[in-house]
């Protein structure tokens, strides 16, 4: 029995590879979040761009909204009910820079193997056509993963690896994913994505969280880390994440840092070499 997702909305990520929208948190709470994110950029302990990872491992109110039931109760719907956290990152697009997001899919840098890998993006402002929300490519993800035909590295394209999938967008007709704040959009990891420039004023931005269930396998040599968040861990694939303590505990930064440092060591073997081209400057886009 589904614990949030209803039959349609599971026979829709099946057949087109995403379901949207998915209500996971009031819209004050997602609005109160992204202020925090805001105020965290403000005082340099966080960029507000893609580069930014793991950042669920050194704020305790991160760690706390990733871990909702009703986020968990949705990823369980769709891979079942042993859940690791991977990854994530605060997506925040900024108007008139003209700054986008190349087609791509979220597993070429993971190197997960079997793909049952899912993407939550979760809005924090409105996300609309006119800002540049996500687009998606229905169907794409049981095309496997692909091939790049290109880094498309740019200061407009907001994906450090600028990676573009081989891939013809026109071949398929793009859905926008419109959200309201504290609504979330979930996708198949070999879904082919991307985003337009925010042509409006306003700030347009959400969190990805990547899950996935701790069977999975890594391509490549390099061994990364994960938190289990739900259920068990019977295979022991992933180095064990903890939940902070608190942002400025040691032990806390510590362990934060080692899985920063494991997690961009395993996307530049799998292939992105411009991880940290966004380390320097603030965040004006995403």
């Amino acid at each position: 029995m589904s614990k949030l997702l209803n039959d349609d909305q599971v026979s829709t990520y099946d057949r087109d590879g995403f379901v949207f929208p998915v209500r996971v948190m009031s819209e004050a709470d997602a609005v109160s979040f992204g202020d925090r994110i805001l105020a965290a950029e403000a005082d340099g302990k966080l960029r507000a761009r893609g580069g930014e990872t793991k950042f669920y491992l050194r704020f305790p109110w991160v760690y706390e909204l990733a871990t909702r039931p009703e986020i968990l109760d949705a990823v369980e719907d769709l891979i079942g009910p042993d859940i690791m956290l991977y990854h994530n990152s605060i997506w925040a697009k900024r108007g008139g820079g003209g700054h986008y997001v190349s087609w791509h899919q979220d597993n070429t840098y993971f190197g997960h193997y079997p793909c049952e890998v899912l993407s939550m993006w979760i809005a924090l402002t409105p996300a609309t056509v006119a800002n540049g929300c996500m687009q998606f490519l229905p169907g794409t993800h049981r095309l496997g993963q692909l091939p790049l035909a290109g880094n498309d590295v740019n200061d407009a394209n907001m994906l450090t690896s600028g990676q573009t999938v081989e891939f013809d967008p026109n071949s398929v007709d793009a859905v926008p994913i419109e959200l309201q704040p504290g609504e979330a959009s979930l996708h198949h990891a070999f879904l082919i994505h991307g985003s337009l420039p925010n042509r409006t004023e306003d700030l347009r931005m959400g969190m990805t969280l990547i899950f996935h269930p701790p069977h999975l396998r890594q391509a490549g040599d390099v061994r990364t880390s994960a938190l289990l968040v739900r259920g068990e861990d019977r295979y022991g694939h992933f180095d064990r994440e903890t939940p902070p303590v608190a942002e400025d505990d040691e032990a806390t930064v510590e362990a934060y840092e080692r899985a920063v440092m494991l997690y961009r060591s395993k996307v530049r073997e799998m292939g992105n070499s411009t991880i940290e081209r966004f380390e320097k400057g603030t965040a004006n886009s995403s």
